[in-house]
C-alpha cells in the first residue's frame, strides 16, 4: 500500500505553496486623505498584524485595528479575524509603511508575512 501512495498522489507533497513572504503595494494619495486595507489573519494562533513604527515627522500616520470575526450562527473556535490597516496622509512626501504578521513574544524571529506600502503623499487640493 505504501508503494501505491506516491503513484496515486504524486503531487501531494507539492500541494502546499507558501504565500509570498513580503507583499508590496504602491499608494498615491493627497494630504488629508485616508486609505484602508484589510489583512487576513488568525489571532487565535498567536499571530498579529502590527505596523512598524514610523520616524518622527513622517508623511503618514498608520493605525491597525482587529476587526470582529465573521459572524456565524454558531461560534467557531479558531475562526479567522481580519485586521484593518488605516494610513492617513499627514503632509506631502514619501513613506514606507511595513506591517508584519508575527507572534509578539517570538523576539528575533522573522515575521511569517509582511506587507510593505510605498506611499507618496501629494499636496492637498
Amino acid at each position: 500500500m505504501k508503494a501505491l501512495l506516491p503513484a496515486l498522489f504524486p503531487a501531494a507533497v507539492c500541494v502546499c505553496l507558501a504565500a509570498e513572504p513580503v507583499q508590496r503595494e504602491e499608494i498615491t494619495m493627497r494630504a488629508g486623505e485616508t486609505v484602508t486595507r484589510v489583512l487576513e489573519g488568525n489571532p487565535t494562533t498567536g499571530y498579529l498584524w502590527k505596523a512598524e513604527q514610523l520616524p518622527p515627522g513622517a508623511a503618514v500616520k498608520v493605525e491597525t485595528a482587529q476587526l470582529p470575526a465573521e459572524e456565524r450562527q454558531e461560534p467557531v473556535c479558531g475562526a479567522p479575524s481580519p485586521t484593518q490597516v488605516t494610513i492617513t496622509a499627514v503632509k506631502p512626501g514619501t513613506a514606507t509603511v511595513v506591517v508584519n504578521y508575527a507572534r509578539p513574544w517570538e523576539k528575533g524571529k522573522a515575521p511569517a508575512r509582511s506587507v510593505r506600502y510605498e506611499v507618496t503623499v501629494l499636496p492637498g487640493e
